[in-house]
């Protein structure tokens, strides 16, 4: 008995804490008239509205519903089981109310009113249970009705849409209206812009100049250091060493080995007896 009871009671707290997760998503941006902006994977530009996970954990809206009938609350189920209906900690989902749910499944059954203002729905899986809701008023073409900042409650009209994206955007540079504002004629960027050019010359060829020195030094040749002999008398070099030297400097001076014939020639030599015969003449003579 106790076992069951602790099995309901985890299973009602983990259905909170998935309700609670739930209760975190709410509308963030929707754009009525479209006439030259977001195009969908069709290339069609349709009316769009944006959904935004505002708590840090990954929430599955799937089985809930999309509604612009307060009396109607499950006029669009979102599909379960899809992968894109699980939307991540901070981040956006997109449908768009064109009334062809056929396209796929962020493509819901109901259209919004570009002329009136339009009321937007979205209820908990059980169909009663109103997570979020946003009065839409009548907007001009191509802009949106949106959270100043994402999950926020202040609205605003916005002339920069953001679909699928965060509402504010930083698309300004503090210190360059600053630079611009304090220096109009551009004479002070001028002026910087000469010295950093200016700066880098000066020191690349202070580098240039200092390399050269090193290099000049590195692949400088050695000085030759001259040793003091003392001449060597002619009686203490052996005489065949003076003979070499002489018979050096004779083949040098007649060139015996600058010139070389480079012409072999071959001559037939005839003999007139065989080598074998001429054993005869060793032999002695029988006494006669």
């Amino acid at each position: 008995m106790k076992i069951r009871i602790g099995f309901f009671v985890l299973i009602t707290f983990l259905s909170t804490v998935l309700y609670a997760q739930v209760t975190r998503v709410c509308f963030n941006e929707v754009l009525i008239n479209n006439k030259t902006n977001f195009i969908d994977e069709y290339g069609q530009r349709s009316a769009w509205f944006e959904l935004f996970n505002a708590s840090y954990g990954i929430v599955d809206i799937g089985g809930c519903y999309l509604s612009n009938d307060r009396n109607n609350p499950t006029m669009y189920m979102i599909p379960k089981g899809d992968v894109l209906t699980k939307i991540q900690q901070r981040q956006h989902v997109l449908f768009y109310a064109d009334g062809t749910p056929h396209k796929g499944n962020f493509y819901v059954n109901f259209t919004l009113d570009t002329a009136s203002v339009n009321v937007l729905y979205f209820f908990n899986a059980d169909g009663k249970s109103l997570i979020d809701s946003v009065v839409v008023p009548i907007l001009p073409a191509d802009l949106s009705y949106a959270r100043t900042i994402d999950g926020e409650e202040n609205w605003e009209i916005m002339r920069r849409v953001t679909p699928s994206t965060n509402n504010l955007t930083l698309d300004r540079n503090e210190k360059v209206e600053k630079f611009a504002k304090n220096d109009p004629y551009g004479i002070g960027m001028t002026l910087s812009a000469i010295s950093v050019v200016f700066s880098v010359l000066v020191l690349l060829s202070l580098f240039f100049y200092w390399f050269a020195i090193v290099f000049r030094k590195v692949t400088a040749k050695p000085k030759k250091t001259g040793i003091l002999r003392s001449p060597v008398r002619a009686d203490e070099i052996p005489g065949e060493v003076i003979a070499a030297i002489s018979a050096a400097l004779y083949e040098l001076d007649n060139d015996v080995h600058d010139i070389e014939h480079t012409i072999i020639t071959i001559e037939r030599t005839r003999r007139t007896y065989s080598p074998w015969s001429s054993k005869i003449y060793g032999l002695r003579r029988l006494p006669q």
